[in-house]
This record gives C-alpha cells, structure tokens and sequence, in this order.
C-alpha cells in the first residue's frame, strides 16, 4: 500500500516537473512569438509611413498644367481648320499650303493683315478664357533677332491683348525669347508654376512669319516686297495657351469672386482699386527694370514696352 502510494507520489511528482517545464517553455515561445509579431508589426508600420511620404512627396514634385483655352491660327486657317486642313491632306511629309506663288496674294498689306487677325485668334481663343480683373503672368516667343534690333517679343503681349480687345484682361510680362525653339521657354513656365505656389493661370503665345521676321531683317537689306506673289517662307503663325492649375483656381480665385457692379473706376470698391493698382505699377516696374538692366551693364535695357507689366518682380 505505501509502495503504490509512493509511486503515485513519484508520477505525480515527474507529471509537475514536466508541466512546469512545459509552462516555462511554452510562456518562452508565446513571449518570442509576441516579440517578433510586434517587431513585424514595427517594421510594417514604418515601410506603410516610408511609402506614404514617398507618394507625398511624389505628389508634390508632380502635377499637371490644365490647358483651358488654346489659340492657334496659320496663315488663313484658324483653329480647328488648321486640323481639317491636315486630315484632308493625309501626308505628314506634304504642307497643307499651296506650292504654287500664284495662289497668294501679292499685297503687302493684305499679308500685314493677316498677321494682325491671327494675333487677335491667337489672344481672343487662349487668353480670352482668363479670369477678368486678375493678374494673368504672360511668357511671349518671337523669331530670332540676329543684328540685335530695337524690338522684343514681349510686345507680342500687349499687341495681343489689344487686337483681341480684352480690355480687362490684366497681362503681366514674365518672360519673353527671340528664338526659333520654344522648349526653353515651356521649362520656365513649369519652372514658375513650382516657384509659386499661389499662380492659378498663365499664358504662353508665340508669334512668327515673313511679316513678323521682317523688323528683325538685317540693316541695309530689303524688306518684303509691296507687290509680290511668293510663296511665304515661313506662313503667319501664332498661338497662345492658357494654363491653370484647379486646385489653385479652386483656392486663390473662387473665394473671391464678386458680385460688385463692373465699375473699375470706382476707388471705392476692392474692384476698382485691383484696377487703379495694377495700371499704377506700370511706371514703378519700368524704372526698377531698367535700373536692375543697367546694374547688369547693359547701356540700352529693350524693355518690354507699350504698358506691359510685371507686378510680382517689384520688390
């Protein structure tokens, strides 16, 4: 009887021994288990945040240029016509103009004319789509100007904004190039949009064509010929662009839509006084120019002329 009760003791005994060091063991695995979950969990959580500040910051290098209006004009062909013109044709390596001298016309004039309403186009289809009363910056492409005339593609600015009779369109020159190559001017114009975050629109128009490049010919040669028929070396060509971002539209412009009568004479409205300010820079932004110029060393600065302002380069 105290045999059996013994044995009972020693199995009971190895059973405790066993189970506490099964408990130990086990209590060992579910702690190393709850570490390694945590640092799993750990490593989880900072691979989701890197990933979230990366599209964060992808976001922020990264974002489109809405074209709201679009202006292009060709010679006679405006618009959706210069397209037609080219789908009739069918040949990426034929012009769409005609070959042959005799089918323009030989008057110099009516050539200038041209010239004219394709910038009123250009302006009326792209700038046109602007926000009245609110500073629009401006960046104008014109022909290479080789021998150094007195003249500048900034002028293609208020030209434009005349012939297309957008009299409350508030144009702000930003930068203008004489070139045969519009990419460098395309890259300032990202270039501004991420330098300042608070612009919602801006406009990019180019002119060209043998009336255009005629100022710029070289002193002493002959100009365009009055009464002529030719075929034209380069066609009349102009285009503007209108850009916006929404969600600055959205932010900077929308807030402060008003319902004021349209009286920008009256200095007693923020309408007439936005008016009265943006023509009183006019004077102020041409004397820091030429004075920024001439500290450069430049003796003659061929500022951008006939009222074309620059409201944010003031300082």
């Amino acid at each position: 009887m105290e045999l059996r009760d013994i044995h009972s003791v020693m199995r009971w005994s190895i059973a405790g021994i066993l189970g506490a060091v099964l408990l130990s063991y086990s209590g060992h695995w579910w702690g190393k288990a709850i570490a390694n979950e945590k640092r799993e969990l750990a490593a989880y959580k900072s691979e989701i945040i890197a990933k979230n500040t990366e599209q964060q910051v992808a976001q922020a290098r990264t974002y489109s240029l809405e074209i709201r209006g679009v202006g292009l004009a060709v010679n006679d062909w405006h618009q959706s016509s210069v397209w037609r013109e080219i789908a009739k044709k069918s040949n990426n390596f034929s012009s769409i103009f005609p070959s042959d001298s005799k089918a323009y016309n030989p008057s110099l004039s009516s050539r200038e004319t041209t010239a004219d309403i394709n910038t009123r186009v250009a302006f009326q289809h792209s700038a046109g789509e602007s926000v009245a009363y609110w500073p629009i910056p401006a960046f104008a492409l014109g022909p290479p100007n080789p021998y150094e005339k007195p003249y500048r593609a900034a002028n293609l600015i208020n030209s434009g904004r005349n012939a297309a009779t957008l009299g409350v369109t508030q144009l702000l020159w930003q930068n203008d190039e004489s070139t045969n190559y519009a990419q460098n001017t395309i890259e300032r114009l990202f270039q501004f949009f991420e330098a300042n975050p608070k612009v919602p629109q801006a406009l990019i128009a180019s002119e060209d064509g043998d009336v255009t490049r005629n100022i710029y010919r070289k002193r002493g040669t002959l100009g365009l010929q009055k009464n002529t028929q030719v075929v034209p070396t380069v066609f009349e060509s102009m285009t503007g662009l209108l850009v916006t971002r929404s969600d600055r539209v959205d932010r900077y412009i929308r807030p402060y839509a008003t319902n004021e009568p349209e009286d920008n004479q009256s200095k007693d409205t923020d309408l007439g006084k936005l008016w009265a300010f943006y023509w009183d820079r006019d004077k102020a932004f041409m004397d820091w120019y030429e004075t920024a110029e001439k500290a450069k060393g430049v003796e003659t600065p061929l500022r951008p002329r006939n009222h074309v302002h620059r409201l944010l380069a003031i300082p």
